[in-house]
């Protein structure tokens, strides 16, 4: 490859830091903002040349970057943070964004990189939907939590299973303070909103995992159910956030 980079990607701006290794010029600065229309705009001062590689960390915001060098031709790669990390060494002075772009460049020149695999379009589309699958789960039981807080919190009986019918009667009968009754009835009025939104992705979710042998497979091998009924917990959405 002739040129040789990397780049730091943040919210604010992208930093990047090649070389040239025919003339060992080195090119850093930033692109602002940070957003796919930038990034295709920076990238086509590389128009037409094919022997061009970037590299960047899998971070959040790396699949913008990744897709718009695709799409320019430019070699893309894409650096494991923690292994990365590890490659900095003992520090000896502070953590700037162009000291990580160019140790980017430093470990794709020099063959070090420690690379990690880039997902297929689909495959980060159903990551993605597993992933606000578990957001969703984890957001429902915080409000469960709340719930059984409060109760606690006033003296009354734990109410068992809240989403069943019989949860739900227990606690339409707690004797609680006007403000205690608020805070359940917010709870559970919350909850059903979240359950309006997990209940046709867990379907979605259901459907790609059946015909999906690499689903299949990490269920069997942490032992859950790839179709389990309508009351389960968020373990197929684990599973495919794991691809």
């Amino acid at each position: 490859m002739a040129i040789v980079g990397g780049f730091d990607v943040h919210r604010a701006q992208i930093t990047f830091n090649y070389i040239d290794t025919e003339t060992g010029e080195v090119t850093t600065s930033q692109i602002q903002p940070a957003d796919r229309c930038s990034m295709r705009a920076w990238l086509g001062r590389f128009a037409g040349r094919r022997d061009v590689a970037f590299a960047v960390e899998g971070c959040t915001g790396w699949r913008f970057v990744i897709e718009e060098m695709r799409r320019a031709g430019v070699e893309p790669h894409l650096a494991e943070p923690a292994d990365t990390a590890t490659q900095r060494g003992l520090k000896k002075r502070a953590k700037t964004d162009r000291a990580d772009a160019r140790l980017l460049r430093d470990l794709l020149t020099q063959k070090r990189l420690p690379e990690s695999w880039i997902p297929p379009d689909h495959v980060l589309e159903v990551r993605t939907l597993g992933r606000l699958y578990v957001t969703l789960m984890d957001e429902r039981r915080a409000w469960q939590q709340r719930i059984h807080a409060q109760l606690f919190h006033q003296g009354v009986p734990a109410a068992h299973k809240l989403l069943t019918p019989g949860g739900r009667a227990a606690l339409a009968m707690a004797k609680l303070s006007p403000v205690g009754r608020q805070v359940v009835d917010t709870a559970m009025a919350a909850i059903t909103a979240l359950n309006s939104q997990i209940v046709p992705l867990r379907a979605q979710l259901h459907t790609i995992g059946l015909h999906q042998s690499a689903v299949r497979a990490l269920a069997k091998q942490y032992g859950m159910d790839c179709c389990p009924g309508p009351s389960s917990g968020p373990s197929l959405g684990a599973v495919l956030s794991l691809l």
